[in-house]
């Protein structure tokens, strides 16, 4: 009998459907079976692995949903092993991060609210075609993990990227498609009701295009969320928290709960929750059952949430009576300074924390406990935002005073740093955005290696958000996943107007420093980088400018808002950035929190926004109405020079000695590209024509009239062999010396003598080149022919020497060219 057998793997469920005319297959039950919920996502041999997994039991002390989405890019999925020492995978590449916040902005909103248990999402790619984009992959599976899960999903959401290639809309583009021939790159993430999330870069495209490209990503997200709830259907978990169990403990000991709170205070009503769940659910032995595990499990969390909202209104009502006029009067205070809202803002809620009147026990003999004192906090909060959003949806008021369309003021100013190539100030209300554009050389575009056909890139963004930027300190630990996405924003708006590199052979790299922050600094970075890259002398196809905009929703009732500012979106229902040149749309980034965005909005608030981006574009061009003609004074200057493909081994020299030299010995930086372009970089334009002298002198055949500076390497009875460059020699006769007879070389000539000589003949049959002397160099002057000649006739008598001959001619392969004349 064999000591292993065969064991079962479980049988897999599986749910496959078509979009775009290609097969997504949904499968769960056979990986990963540990995982509160796995699935695998397939589309041809593109193969993602999604998981969900949480705690049954709220983090102690949360305030916020503890979310973390991760995506990991294995370097076995494409067939690679990874580069580097250690020869494994480490940070996860931006692709991946950003990848990671395209799930989690959608997923987020769809939880309980109020719902605090630690949740935590991975997508591995498995397996990379390099055809079908796995991004795509990994938001559905991820969507269907947390389905199929017991975690109390509201879900599922469906994801769809649109192409647009030769005017038509292509749903799901290949990844060459995406690269290589597509003027927009959309992805689209929804609910079966309406859209949750849009990212997109755009090759300046209208708006009528990216809302017909929304009406059929739309019809692709309703079949994979029919899809997903089909697999939950067939394979799905009971949900911890289940609305039907909520609604019976709701109806049958809510009042009983309220009346707990009442009498006993905030703190001490939690023991209600032990007591209920022993009467709903018993007490947990060693004799239950999974079924009674779960059916505790679903009371505590339905009592978790019932008490929560029973605690929130118990506060909120007395705080509504006794403060709502001074709340109300609060939600004026967003006109003032930061300094001065906040010192109002701390002041009325030390008096309301203080004084206000709560008709049940604080916890305290003299006060609260910290419990009730979090929730009159929260009540607080609560009513200041239901205020905020009635002014701004139904009175048609904002906060600040300004007008639905209304941008607050912009200060724009080029040229703020004397020693960067390219810099631009740009300053909106309270953001305020510093961008500084470097260019660089050919070799230091970025490698991108990641599971797309992106390669190199010349163009980068990076956006840098330090804690002073809002009045805080912090940690500087460098770029935080919001930092990553907020810079790769700004450049996809950028990208589209970017020179090619046949125009403009530089790499550009431009930072954006945010100085301060009150309200869409990663649009602050769109501007202030169109005007550095202007300032630096790029050749940029348009300008671009992007705002922020937003929306408030109470019912029936909304407002549009241009240039939201911090309350507005925090408090608003959408988030809302585009970006664009005066022909159409570069970027568009999109988080909608509400069902019910109707394609009026939508229609509306692309046009509200291509106003207001035509308007800070006419302010940006103020201080920069063009890119400038001339570079900045410490940019290296670029001269290009064509040889034969053939010498570029002789450029780069054995083992780069040649190429290395040049570079120290003019200052410069030099690339060589395969067809044998060669482009040298220099701070200082004699630098780069010497260079190029240089190279020329390297690779060119040399001609009649060509002048040298070379070495003498050998002499012999009938003159001397001067190289001209490695592997050509060319023979000074001495007859050519001077204009006089010199009868020996070796009076005047010597071997390791520099010369400077003009070529005099060149017989390429015979492989010879025939020099005529300049000047000699000696010390820190030259001797003339004249003088050679004068020196000459006093050198005392030579007995003649037996002449060697020397072998090979004068071409590149290493002869020594030139011989006696006849």
């Amino acid at each position: 009998m064999s000591i292993v057998e065969a064991g079962p793997l479980g049988t897999p469920v599986s749910v496959t459907v078509n979009v775009g005319g290609k097969d997504i297959t949904f499968e769960t039950g056979k990986l990963a079976k540990q995982a509160d919920g796995a699935v695998v996502v397939r589309s041809a041999d593109t193969v993602v692995l999604a998981t969900a997994q949480g705690r049954t039991e709220a983090r102690e002390g949360a305030d916020f949903f503890p979310l973390t989405v991760d995506v990991e890019e294995r370097a076995y999925a494409a067939g690679k092993i990874p580069g580097g020492f250690f020869k494994r995978e480490g940070r996860p590449t931006e692709k991946a991060i950003l990848t990671a916040r395209m799930i989690d902005r959608p997923i987020r909103p769809l939880f309980p609210k109020g719902y605090r248990n630690e949740t935590q999402c991975i997508a591995t790619v498995l397996s990379a075609d390099m055809i079908e984009p796995h991004d795509i992959l990994a938001i559905n599976g991820i969507s269907a993990a947390l389905l199929v899960s017991p975690l109390p999903f509201l879900g599922p959401v469906g994801a769809v990227r649109i192409g647009l290639i030769d005017g038509d809309l292509i749903v799901n583009p290949t990844l060459e498609e995406i690269y290589q021939e597509s003027t927009l790159d959309l992805i689209v993430v929804g609910t079966k009701d309406g859209l949750t999330m849009v990212e997109a870069g755009a090759d300046q495209v209208s708006e009528a295009t990216l809302l017909e490209a929304l009406d059929i990503a739309q019809a692709e997200i309703v079949k994979l969320c029919q899809a997903q709830e089909d697999l939950r259907a067939k394979a799905g978990k009971p949900k911890w928290l289940d609305p039907a169990v909520t609604e019976e403990i709701d109806s049958k000991h809510g009042a009983e709960i309220a009346a707990r709170i009442q009498s006993h205070g905030i703190a001490a009503s939690g023991a209600i929750v032990a007591e209920i769940i022993e009467r709903e659910a018993g007490v947990i032995t060693m004799q239950s059952t999974e079924a009674n595990v779960l059916r505790a499990l679903q009371v505590r969390m339905s009592l978790e949430q019932i008490i929560e909202k029973k605690r929130a209104a118990a506060v909120e009502g007395p705080v509504r009576e006794q403060f709502g006029a001074d709340l109300k009067a609060l939600t004026d205070s967003e006109q003032d300074s930061k300094d001065l809202k906040s010192a109002k803002s701390n002041l009325l809620y030390s008096r309301i924390l203080e004084s206000v009147s709560l008709p049940f026990p604080g916890g305290e003999e003299n006060g609260f406990d910290s419990a009730t004192k979090g929730y009159i906090k929260k009540a607080a909060d609560s009513i200041y935002k239901s205020l905020v959003r009635t002014k701004i949806a139904v009175d048609k008021r904002r906060p600040d005073g300004r007008s639905e369309e209304q941008i607050r003021p912009i200060e724009v100013e080029v040229t703020v740093q004397p020693r960067t190539h390219g810099s631009a100030l740009f300053t909106r209300g309270q953001t305020q955005i510093m961008s500084l554009a470097t260019l660089g050389t050919a070799k230091e575009v970025q490698r991108i290696d990641d599971l797309t056909l992106e390669g190199d890139r010349r163009y980068m963004h990076h956006y840098n958000f330090p804690p002073y930027s809002v009045g805080e300190t912090g940690r500087m630990v460098g770029p935080k996943r919001r930092d990553i996405g907020h810079g790769a924003l700004a450049q996809r708006a950028l990208e589209a107007v970017i020179p090619d590199a046949s125009e403009f052979p530089y790499t550009i790299r431009v930072v954006s420093e945010t100085l301060e922050s009150n309200g869409s600094s990663s649009m602050g970075s769109v501007c202030g980088s169109t005007m550095a890259l202007m300032d630096a002398g790029v050749p940029i196809k348009a300008p671009v400018s992007g705002i922020a905009m937003g929306l408030v929703k109470e019912g029936d009732d909304y407002t549009i808002l241009t240039d939201i500012q911090g309350a507005e979106d925090h408090l608003g229902d959408m988030d809302f950035k585009v970006a664009g040149t005066e022909a159409g749309i570069t970027a568009l980034q999109m988080d909608i929190k509400i069902t019910g965005v109707s394609r009026e909005i939508m229609e509306n608030a692309l046009a509200q926004a291509a106003r207001a981006r035509k308007a800070i574009l006419e302010r940006m061009l103020t201080a920069i109405s063009a890119p400038r003609e001339e570079l900045a004074a410490h940019a290296p200057r670029i001269s290009t020079i064509q040889i034969n493909p053939e010498y570029i081994g002789m450029v780069i020299g054995k083992g780069g000695e040649t190429i290395r030299s040049l570079e120290a010995d003019y200052d410069v930086q030099i690339d060589i590209q395969e067809d044998g372009t060669i482009l040298v970089y220099a701070t200082e334009g004699t630098k780069g024509d010497a260079a190029i002298a240089a190279i020329n002198a390297l690779t060119r055949d040399p001609e009649v009239g060509d002048e040298y500076t070379g070495e003498v390497v050998k002499t012999t009875d009938f003159g001397a062999f001067v190289q001209l460059k490695k592997g050509t020699d060319g023979l000074l006769h001495v007859s050519n010396v001077g204009p006089g007879r010199v009868n020996h070389i070796e009076d005047v000539l010597a071997r390791g003598d520099v010369l400077d000589v003009v070529v005099q003949e060149v017989d390429k049959a015979r492989g010879r080149i025939g020099l005529k002397l300049v000047r000699k160099h000696e010390g820190d002057g030259f001797a003339s022919p004249e003088e050679l000649v004068e020196r000459a006739k006093d050198a005392p008598p030579r007995e003649p020497r037996e002449e060697r001959p020397r072998s090979g001619g004068g071409d590149r392969r290493g002869g020594r060219g030139g011989g006696r004349r006849d």
